[in-house]
């Protein structure tokens, strides 16, 4: 385990300490989707609760279970835990997706806000120091987006990193959304609302080609900036 994962496994105990007192109602739930036992469970130890039923309620919309946003807040840091380390299994933009739904970034505690963006400051980190990884810095910064953090911020940590495992994912960005940026538009979200297109191309024309220049050569990123510079 790297120095940024053990830093990380820090601020995912943090969240778990300032969630520990989370409760919720499971006496109205869908019976079709879930049995007693599940609701069972789910009122118990967040850290009792088996793996495949955080997964199944984390997939679930808000109409399966009518005290959903708590359900959600108590899995949170279960979910995170799971997410951080590519165990989940779930798209990372739904996770973002029922996290807004919840509640996360407007009514939820400011400690429980403020533990949640640590998390997220140290996953970041944590993504960009080490190459190959999943889920990938591209997925990451998906979700990194829905949260209230000025985008900007997010390629300004990026800026930040040493040369080496952050370049490598540099050019894994740039060969993925090239399509997208030269259409036009970059959204991003579950729902494909937010908007980060002049973020991404300025960051990949301005910030990135010193990363981009330690990559092994790719005739296809090379091809794909000047058309983007000329777009």
């Amino acid at each position: 385990m790297t120095e940024e994962e053990l830093v990380l496994d820090g601020a995912l105990l943090g969240l778990a300490d300032v969630l520990a007192g989370v409760e919720v109602d499971v006496s109205d739930y869908c019976t079709f989707c879930y049995g007693e036992e599940d609701a069972v469970a789910l009122s118990g130890p967040v850290g009792g609760i088996p793996e495949e039923l955080v997964a199944r309620a984390a997939f679930e919309g808000p109409d399966h279970w009518d005290d959903f946003a708590n359900v959600y807040r108590k899995l949170t840091p279960r979910l995170m835990a799971l997410m951080v380390y590519d165990e989940l299994h779930l798209d990372e933009e739904l996770v973002a997706s029922r996290l807004v739904t919840a509640g996360c970034w407007s009514t939820w505690a400011e400690s429980e806000r403020t533990a949640m963006l640590a998390v997220c400051n140290l996953w970041w980190e944590a993504t960009l120091a080490s190459y190959p990884r999943t889920p990938e810095a591209l997925k990451v910064l998906s979700f990194l987006a829905t949260t209230p953090v000025p985008f900007t911020h997010w390629l300004e940590v990026w800026n930040a990193q040493p040369a080496g495992a952050a370049d490598l994912h540099a050019a894994d960005l740039c060969l993925w959304w090239a399509g997208d940026l030269l259409g036009g538009d970059l959204m991003v979200g579950w729902s494909g609302t937010i908007d980060i297109t002049t973020d991404v191309k300025r960051w990949i024309l301005e910030d990135a080609p010193p990363r981009l220049a330690r990559v092994p050569a790719d005739p296809r990123l090379a091809e794909y900036i000047e058309i983007l510079r000329g777009s």
